[in-house]
């Protein structure tokens, strides 16, 4: 038999959650072709493996890097923490199927998906098949399941307008949806905290998971609320769910405001209860910080963002109208979902990436505002109305018996939920250290979870959850996708100010049976694979 890559003497963590066991792994092509004590063949390669971990390669079933991977094909920064596919098109935004005015949508968007020109091939795609040709066609550092954004769907049939859709223009979004799906979508994903997605009733989403659900995909959802009105946001994304006959997976699961901690033990059982008494198929997924991230255009009422920047940018010129959006906001007026601001407070945001306010970047708008002698809320108004959806935020709204509680729950994935930039100054660490960070500091460090389960979290159940076939087990037959890792050593070294940092101890990442990383360095084999739905 031909082998092209023995690793020898490794501790084999599986996926499976089982313990871990002595063993050599032999890969052929793009498969894993014997998993033995002892495999004396020759081979190409050899690496010995002594001392570390051998896992799946980690699946990032939250991923942003719709325009990155564009950009940045390479995705060096999922690489190094040993992630080999990444789910894209998440939170409702997808770069395809694109509206007629393509460029203002890409322009919209871009801050959310990494920023940077978006190629002239994908400024020409329309559908969504068109798009996920423009990735086929181009090298890939990793491997990519792609969603359908429903607010992209809606974008592309009737603006960003604040109202239902007609029926001509609801049978336009099934036609969008039905064509995603049949060219390989895995699912659709929403975002119902942001515009134009917030202006959706649940009958709307049903219509379209019923297209979904046909094809036996799956409905992702960042709900309406993950604070105050959670509960009540869990029920509506089941009901659509049931509607369409989807599994339902719940996004960056979290419990947002401290007024609201400790919600975690309902929220956890309200998902068992569907499964074991309603027979509905809930998962979710979670990253390891107790801050959260987006564009600071999402702290405005949703009403008042009607029509997109282009529209509230120049209304928030006017003193009048920055008076009454500060009186909804201080009483959450206009909020169908979650009030940011009156969550986290303004001393918990923090400006992250901006391209006209650089000095401003790693600091609270509370610290802003204090130096520059000025009113929060002023600080507020400025920067949106100069940067309008081109500037992000961090805010610290998580604690962590919460983070812990969702994190050892059987259902729970692990997904980073990066916003890359490619624009300058500081993100959120999690697009950098998210995996290592679940290795390190919650496994070994706070035995939160054994090694064995936490790869489990990265690797099966992820892979199970997105109908991925033959990926997620160290399994003889299944694609060479894997991680050899240090489990003394692996740690995420980025934090708020420096999130840059790259993580320690994942020495090799093998990706479709190609070397990715060796010895903790790049290698510039671009060797991922666009996964259809069905592939």
């Amino acid at each position: 038999m031909k082998i092209d890559l023995l690793i020898q003497n490794g501790m084999i963590i599986d996926g499976t959650g089982n313990p871990e066991y002595k063993a050599d792994v032999a890969l052929a092509d793009d498969r894993i072709v014997e998993v033995a004590p002892k495999i004396t063949a020759e081979a190409q390669t050899v690496i010995n493996a002594e001392g570390l971990a051998i896992s799946p390669g980690f699946i990032d079933v939250h991923s942003h890097d719709d325009g990155y991977v564009l950009n940045k094909p390479s995705c060096d920064p999922k690489l190094l923490q040993g992630v080999t596919t990444q789910v894209i098109g998440n939170c409702g935004f997808s770069l395809g199927p694109l509206p007629a005015d393509s460029q203002t949508y890409l322009d919209k968007v871009k801050m959310m998906m990494g920023g940077g020109d978006m190629p002239a091939e994908l400024q020409k795609a329309s559908s969504f098949g068109d798009y996920l040709d423009v990735l086929e066609s181009r090298p890939l550092g990793v491997n990519l399941v792609p969603l359908v954004g429903h607010a992209t769907i809606r974008i592309a049939a009737m603006g960003w307008d604040n109202r239902a859709p007609t029926l001509d223009e609801l049978e336009a979004m099934q036609g969008l949806t039905e064509e995603a799906m049949s060219v390989g979508a895995a699912g659709m994903s929403s975002g119902l905290i942001y515009v134009p997605a917030a202006f959706a009733a649940s009958a709307e989403l049903s219509a379209l998971a019923e297209v979904v659900g046909r094809y036996q995909g799956l409905y992702a959802t960042h709900m309406r609320s993950e604070g105050n009105r959670q509960m009540e946001a869990i029920e509506e994304a089941l009901n659509i769910a049931k509607a369409g006959r989807t599994p339902l997976h719940i996004a960056h699961h979290k419990i947002a405001g401290r007024a609201n901690w400790g919600m975690s033990e309902q929220t956890l059982a309200r998902f068992e209860r569907a499964r074991a008494e309603e027979g509905q198929e809930v998962t979710c997924d979670q990253y390891p910080y107790l801050a959260g991230s987006s564009y600071l255009a999402a702290c405005l009422p949703p009403a008042f963002a009607s029509g997109g920047p282009d529209v509230w940018g120049p209304k928030l010129q006017d003193s009048d109208v920055r008076r009454q959006v500060q009186n909804d906001i201080e009483n959450d007026v206009g909020f169908p979902g979650d009030n940011l601001i009156r969550s986290g407070g303004f001393e918990n945001i923090f400006i992250s990436f901006t391209s006209k306010f650089p000095k401003f970047s790693g600091r609270s708008i509370a610290d802003i505002a204090a130096a520059s002698r000025k009113s929060a809320y002023q600080v507020f108004f400025e920067l949106l109305s100069a940067e309008k959806m081109d500037i992000g935020m961090v805010v610290f709204m998580m604690q962590d018996e919460d983070v812990q509680r969702i994190m050892q729950h059987r259902l729970t994935m692990i997904g980073s939920d990066g916003i890359p930039s490619l624009t300058g100054g500081r993100f959120h660490p999690r697009f950098t250290g998210t995996f290592p960070r679940v290795l390190g500091r919650f496994a070994r460090d706070n035995g939160v979870l054994s090694l064995p389960e936490a790869v489990r979290k990265m690797t099966s159940l992820p892979a199970n959850t997105f109908r991925l076939t033959s990926r997620g087990l160290l399994k003889e037959g299944f694609f060479a996708d894997l991680v050899i890792f240090d489990p003394a050593t692996v740690i995420d070294q980025g934090n708020y100010q420096h999130p840059d940092l790259p993580p320690l101890g994942i020495i090799h990442v093998i990706c479709n049976g190609k070397p990715a990383v060796t010895s903790g360095e790049i290698t510039g084999r671009m060797s991922g694979r666009l996964l259809r739905r069905n592939a």
